[in-house]
């Protein structure tokens, strides 16, 4: 009889640990990539295009070799602020052009705060900087949809959710699970319609460090003295963490950060680690589709085991600010705004 009930006891351990393996597969971790263009306050040349030279580098890491050994580009979204975008308007129309890269607005300055400007002036900033975001484009090729918002530094008010329900804007990306959350939802990892208004909330994810929950953050990490190996360290223990549970990895990245230097290597790190293990990178408009839809799945990538293609290198902006030479001497694409206006 002991020898049934043992027989018994094993089959269903090796039945649970099945069943386990099944979900890691069946359930592959859903990454959203975050970016955010940040400049210095009134930014001069060198700073724009020093931004630029940075958001063109997590560009170049946010990449795999498809099936036929082509350089394929990783979904992710990335968030403006009206300073860098004026400034770089050619560059990003060349990026705009990539079907795999979301914009979305950040408001008008790096490090702003809108919850202390009025009603009135935050609606105005906010305006100006979905018609900015909308201009760069490539007339008659490709249209800009503005769907999504993060305040800089987290910062936002009741009339900041007010003015995005009047502008239609579809997700908001200023929280985070567990530490930065509506009312009622702290436990909160996938994004969430928030009471009273028409947008999601989307929250960054957060990670247990030493005992404190901290958000899955460049800045945040840079700021506490943390190394790019603890950096990369938070990152795979995250991902680790959550892999074959029904949770995704929402992780914000700054330019002036990420772009350059040992944390921009330990991004490369973690965007290889992650598709080793079958990560699945996604848009913050399809992860909120996601939410919305109840279907917490992605479509698999194609990923070539060829040693012939080299993963695309790090992008390089030229001198006179520009990577396609035609671009300056194109019409259609010269920019200016005025009285609310956007010419292009």
């Amino acid at each position: 009889m002991k020898s049934i009930v043992y027989w018994s006891i094993n089959v269903c351990l090796l039945f649970m640990a099945l069943a386990g393996t099944s979900q890691s597969a069946e359930n592959p971790t859903i990454i959203n990539i975050i970016v955010d263009m940040n400049v210095p306050p009134s930014p001069n040349s060198d700073d724009l295009s020093s931004a630029m030279t940075n958001l063109f580098n997590i560009a170049g890491a946010s990449t795999y070799k498809n099936a036929a050994s082509e350089t394929s580009s990783l979904n992710w979204t990335l968030f403006l602020v009206n300073d860098a975008s004026l400034g770089n308007r050619l560059l990003l129309a060349q990026l705009g052009l990539d079907p795999s890269v979301e914009f979305g607005i950040s408001g008008n300055q790096s490090y702003e705060k809108l919850s202390e400007k009025s009603f009135d002036e935050q609606k105005a900033i906010l305006k100006k900087a979905k018609e900015i975001v909308t201009a760069c484009k490539v007339c008659g090729i490709n249209e800009i949809a503005v769907k999504g918002f993060l305040p800089q530094s987290f910062d936002q008010n009741e009339d900041t959710l007010k003015i995005l329900d009047e502008m239609n804007i579809e997700y908001d990306a200023g929280y985070q699970a567990g530490i930065l959350y509506a009312p009622g939802h702290e436990s909160d990892v996938w994004p969430y319609i928030l009471e009273n208004h028409n947008f999601y909330a989307v929250p960054v994810s957060s990670y247990s460090l030493s005992g404190e929950i901290v958000p899955l953050s460049d800045k945040y990490a840079n700021d506490e003295g943390l190394s790019s190996s603890q950096w990369y360290d938070l990152l795979t223990g995250k991902f680790d963490e959550i892999s074959g549970r029904d949770e995704p990895m929402v992780v914000y990245l700054s330019t002036s950060i990420s772009g350059s230097g040992e944390y921009l290597d330990a991004y490369k790190r973690f965007v290889e680690y992650a598709l080793s293990q079958d990560g699945r990178f996604v848009t913050t408009s399809e992860l909120v589709n996601m939410a919305r839809t109840g279907e917490h799945t992605a479509p698999a990538l194609v990923i070539s085991t060829s040693e012939e293609a080299p993963v695309q290198e790090t992008a390089s902006v030229e001198e006179n600010g520009t990577v396609c030479k035609t671009c300056d001497s194109t019409p259609h694409q010269n920019t200016t705004f005025s009285n609310g206006t956007i010419m292009v």
